[in-house]
């Protein structure tokens, strides 16, 4: 049986988390562990956790919901309660200031180091029916995340939507000759990754709705506008440290701080 962990301290963004999870477990047969965590035995962020139950039940009343109480210091203590876990959900606030990401933005240091999918929700989010989404890059890093994907949209009655964005581009130079590719060149190449990826997919999961959406233009700004319209946005990672993020500009990055869907970060 699947185990979903949620990570609950009784705040607003905590009190969402726990709202998705409860209603993905209502849907699936799964375990739901409520983790709440204290610096001490003492730590009030304890006593938490039998509300959260209690919280739980009424979404998904025949559902397993237990709680755990965990000593010690985030995010180290919430992952090792969610080792072996199918799944890691936590609620986040959205836009925090860009200081944030140079000191360690909760959500995105532990999606980071997570070794299994984690699911981020953001507070302002609501429960939607939209199809699930999933971002495809140009090499493998994406294949655990369409995976993952795939089986969640199946697994929930869902549309599965394969996003790939692409961009032109920069000249090459070889003594005095450049090229450049065309755009009508670049944009077929990466239509035959789409329609490659999508033909796959279909295949696994005859049952399953799939769509596919091939978008000029940076991978973040693509992902969030489309997820306008869906109910949860999933993508890989190439599990670059929080710095290279900063500086790079990393679609996680960009995405958990701006989307209003839930994020699943599923690592490669």
């Amino acid at each position: 049986m699947d185990t979903v962990v949620v990570g609950f301290d009784g705040t607003a963004p905590s009190v969402n988390a726990l709202e998705w999870a409860a209603h993905r477990v209502a849907k699936h047969v799964a375990q739901l562990r409520i983790v709440t965590v204290g610096v001490a035995d003492d730590d009030p962020l304890l006593d938490v956790g039998a509300g959260g139950v209690q919280q739980a039940h009424v979404i998904a009343p025949s559902a397993e919901i237990v709680a755990s109480r965990v000593i010690g210091k985030m995010p180290q203590a919430l992952l090792a309660a969610a080792a072996g876990a199918t799944l890691l959900v936590i609620g986040a606030h959205r836009q925090r200031p860009v200081r944030a990401a140079l000191a360690g933005w909760p959500p995105l240091r532990l999606a980071s180091r997570s070794q299994g999918p984690v699911v981020v929700v953001p507070e302002d989010w609501s429960d939607s029916a939209g199809p699930v989404l999933v971002g495809i890059d140009d090499d493998d890093s994406s294949a655990s995340a369409v995976r993952f994907a795939a089986a969640e949209a199946e697994r929930l009655g869902l549309r599965l939507l394969l996003l790939h964005a692409w961009q032109m581009p920069s000249p090459t130079t070889d003594g005095a000759f450049a090229y450049l590719a065309s755009p009508l060149e670049q944009k077929a190449v990466h239509r035959r990754i789409l329609d490659d990826l999508r033909s796959e997919v279909r295949a696994q999961h005859p049952e399953l709705n799939v769509e596919g959406a091939l978008v000029q233009g940076a991978p973040s700004s693509a992902l969030l506008s489309e997820a306008r319209r869906c109910s949860l946005m999933v993508i890989g990672t190439h599990r670059r440290s929080l710095l290279e993020g900063a500086l790079l500009g990393s679609v996680a990055q960009d995405t958990l701080m701006g989307s209003r869907i839930p994020v699943c970060v599923v690592p490669s």
